[in-house]
């Protein structure tokens, strides 16, 4: 699951891409689990309720792939990714795309004061993947950014662009090299 927070201060190209990509209206609190199966909650702090049967479901399925993620920082404005990924599975023939999104958490809402939001998108990157089972895939990203580093997290998933279907995603803080 990765939240965009896609109209206001903090819109980016890439989540208004997404909005497209799934076809839906934004309303908050509005969650796609997986990317296939569409979750509202009108009370957002009552997780128990739907999030909970949806991210249960997700964990008992099995994985396509493993992923490995080192997240740090390497300079005040530099960040660096080492992800490690793994086919675990027969993987599907269809267009397989992995997404790298840098959050940001904590972020004042502009337009109702005292609000707080959190796992905002800030930065977007992806590229195809084209690896088979047992196969594996190493890389290194490095990349400038303007958040704090102390609210800075990373979420990798691989989805499969044909269905939608999330076929393994990982969330990771970044550390001080």
């Amino acid at each position: 699951m990765v939240c965009y927070h896609v109209h206001g201060t903090y819109e980016i190209p890439e989540a208004r891409e997404r909005e497209t990509f799934y076809n839906v209206v934004p309303t908050i609190p509005y969650v796609i689990f997986d990317g296939t199966a569409v979750a509202w909650e009108a009370n957002p702090n009552n997780y128990d309720s739907v999030y909970t049967l949806y991210i249960e479901a997700a964990r008992s399925e099995t994985p396509y792939y493993n992923l490995y993620i080192d997240s740090a920082f390497v300079g005040p404005s530099t960040g660096r990714l080492n992800l490690k990924i793994v086919a675990v599975d027969s993987i599907p023939d269809d267009e397989i795309v992995v997404y790298i999104n840098v959050l940001e958490d904590s972020l004042p809402d502009t337009g109702i004061p005292g609000v707080f939001l959190y796992h905002v998108c800030r930065q977007q990157f992806s590229f195809p993947l084209e690896i088979a089972y047992p196969d594996t895939f190493d890389t290194t990203i490095t990349f400038s950014h303007s958040s704090q580093s102390d609210k800075m997290k990373t979420v990798i998933f691989v989805q499969d662009i044909d269905t939608k279907e999330v076929m393994q995603s990982i969330i990771s803080p970044f550390e001080e090299e």
